[in-house]
């Protein structure tokens, strides 16, 4: 078996350029090859007791083998996994779980070279070595994988693997509360891999799950009320809430339809709209949008379902978002989620209507203050929702695009940088780039037209952070299992919103589960035991942004 990974070792430079990545082959043979002879100098007993003493911290303190090479790197295996340093480097890079290797505990390594080392486990032999590779390359495998299984009636979502580990067998994917949601991010990769490149393929992707998020809308038979999710009838979800059928019998939807699905909508039909509809495609687009914004005009700016009945988290009425307390902690942020939907409408359809609501809801209700304090800081003792970050950062970008008046830009902006700053230390590309194309669209104010240039300077939006992400984040998107609260250089331990064990410091990309953006990335468990793949949208998303907004190149 071989899984191709990536975690690049130095700094990235250009989006077309190659990059030093891990590979790693996992050969059928219990026992290292034999003839390999190791370079550098193995540690004695005494001297992996001191390493393990040594600044920086190690992940695990009993070493059973380590090499130390001329240059200072060493390679130590442990029980727990595999670990490199690089002389002067501020921490330890781990190399465990399945992913790596083919089991935790490392009994004998070999050294071929300084990138190049071979590992023995009880459960077989694995072989770790740097390639060069282009980001563009990586990208296309991910995408190739995913448009082979990955896309069920133009729906985008992660597979069930027959076999845990191996997606080249037989796989399932099942339907999940946001379909929709993780849909219309696929839809915006598409749209801006279109713009970047005009790859006719990438618009046919899009527009094919595009026309998915449509039927959504249209299966419920209430016009504006779209659906989380849609099966075959022949998959019964008969007595099951919310799932109905539909009114020609050949379907089930589900309902009880949350904001994680319009935000979803609304960016997929900004994005695609600006960036790579045909003018017969926005024709086709902007009655949907219509009625989708009219449907929640009409039920008080409630989200009703086809008998009148408010969905669990369809509110964005000022008489609850301004005076219940139930609904205080979603006050920033559907006040900012709701303007971004009636901008969006106003940009697709043109109407007045939703204009015109926009103004009654800053001026009399004042939700564009309400935004300002969207995002809570970032406190052991402060309950967090991820999924509400990736919420929000999505429905900023159509705002922050289409929103040209200069004192309301200097609203949303002030809140979106207060927003960015909590997230930053998260080092996540896709609110990075968010945060640069609100910025940057002061400046380059047609939202049809692929910005000139930056207007930003690297360092106001980590660029070498963003490229040295997309270097580490693992093509492998097995969801295999990845512990991480038995390592000694952890921050300070917390519980997190679910009950689950978390710290202060955010580990690579390479060292956690594969997570989409709604994902606490300071959790240290997690996993599926290789019984589950993602889509890989969470990677082709911030990586095309980057692109069609030069933030890479």
């Amino acid at each position: 078996m071989m899984l191709s990974l990536c975690c690049c070792l130095a700094l990235c430079g250009a989006a077309q350029d190659s990059h030093p990545m891990w590979t790693v082959d996992m050969p059928a043979q219990t026992k290292l090859p034999g003839g390999l002879q190791s370079i550098g100098t193995e540690l004695q007993p005494y001297e992996r007791l001191m390493l393990a003493n040594e600044k920086p911290t190690p992940p695990f303190l009993h070493i059973s083998t380590a090499v130390r090479l001329s240059d200072g790197t060493i390679w130590a295996g442990t029980p727990s996994g595999l670990m490199r340093r690089l002389s002067r480097s501020a921490h330890w890079r781990l190399f465990h779980s399945r992913r790596w290797i083919p089991d935790n505990a490392v009994r004998k390594l070999v050294v071929v070279a300084a990138d190049d080392v071979w590992v023995e486990t009880p459960k077989g032999t694995a072989h770790l070595y740097r390639t060069n590779r282009t980001l563009p390359n990586k990208m296309a495998t991910i995408n190739r994988q995913l448009q082979e299984k990955h896309v069920r009636f133009g729906l985008v979502g992660s597979v069930v693997l027959k076999h845990p580990g191996d997606f080249s067998g037989e796989v399932f994917q099942p339907d999940s509360d946001n379909d929709g949601l993780w849909t219309a991010l696929y839809v915006a990769a598409e749209s801006f891999r279109f713009a970047t490149t005009g790859d006719k393929q990438a618009r046919e992707n899009a527009w094919k799950s595009l026309q998915a998020l449509m039927f959504l809308e249209k299966i419920t038979g209430c016009p504006g009320f779209v659906a989380r999710s849609v099966v075959p009838i022949q998959i019964s979800k008969k007595g099951q809430f919310p799932w109905q059928p539909s009114r020609d019998g050949k379907w089930w939807w589900k309902g009880d339809t949350s904001s994680d699905e319009l935000d979803g909508h609304f960016f997929a039909y900004s994005v695609y709209f600006d960036l790579a509809a045909t003018e017969s495609q926005k024709k086709q687009i902007r009655p949907v949008v219509g009625r989708i914004m009219d449907h929640l005009i009409q039920g008080g700016l409630y989200y009703r379902d086809p008998s009148g009945r408010i969905t669990t988290w369809g509110c964005w009425a000022p008489e609850s978002l301004n005076r219940d307390p139930e609904w205080i902690a979603e006050r920033g942020l559907n006040s900012m989620e709701i303007l971004s939907y009636l901008k969006t409408a106003h940009h697709i359809t043109g109407a007045k209507r939703f204009h015109q609501k926009a103004q009654e809801l800053i001026t009399k209700h004042g939700y564009a203050l309400n935004a300002i304090r969207l995002k809570m800081t970032r406190d052991v003792d402060v309950e967090v929702n991820h999924s509400d970050d990736e919420l929000a950062f999505i429905a900023y970008y159509p705002l922050l695009r289409y929103e040209r008046d200069p004192a309301l830009r200097k609203i949303y902006l002030m809140s979106l940088r207060r927003s960015w700053l909590v997230e930053r230390p998260e080092r996540s590309p896709l609110f990075n780039y968010i945060f640069a194309s609100g910025v940057q669209a002061s400046s380059s104010p047609h939202v049809d037209q692929r910005p000139a240039r930056v207007f930003l300077e690297p360092t106001e939006y980590d660029r070498e952070i963003n490229l040295r992400w997309f270097c580490d984040v693992p093509s492998d998107l097995i969801e295999w299992t990845v512990v991480n609260s038995n390592r000694r250089d952890l921050g300070k331990p917390f519980l997190g919103r679910h009950g689950q064990l978390c710290s202060t410091r955010v580990f690579p990309i390479s060292e956690r589960r594969v997570m989409r953006w709604n994902g606490d990335p300071y959790e240290l468990d997690g996993g599926s035991g290789g019984r589950s793949r993602d889509d890989g949208t969470f990677i082709l998303l911030p990586y095309w942004m980057g692109r069609y907004h030069r933030l890479i190149d």
